[in-house]
């Protein structure tokens, strides 16, 4: 039953968040997907990567997953291309 409250914790963050997310980042922060570093920092920097085309800051995209500019820069050019 606990993984079923999970399942709609996740949902309804997913629909309702006023800021939008790959829904495999919020199926992470559940438990309810397993990822390696690697493809948890790959789907970031997808993440990263959409929100700098939205005209975000890197600063601004920093504060949201933890990093300085410079970082957010270096992730995106790494994994995001």
């Amino acid at each position: 039953m606990e993984d079923l409250i999970y399942n709609y914790i996740a949902l309804l963050e997913a629909i309702l968040s006023p800021e939008e997310m790959l829904p495999d980042l919020i199926l992470h922060k559940y438990g309810l997907l397993e990822l390696t570093g690697k493809q948890r920092r790959e789907l970031e920097a997808m993440e990263m990567k959409r929100l700098h085309q939205k005209k975000w800051t890197y600063r601004e995209i920093g504060k949201r997953f933890g990093l300085t500019d410079s970082g957010v820069y270096r992730r995106v050019r790494r994994f995001g291309g």
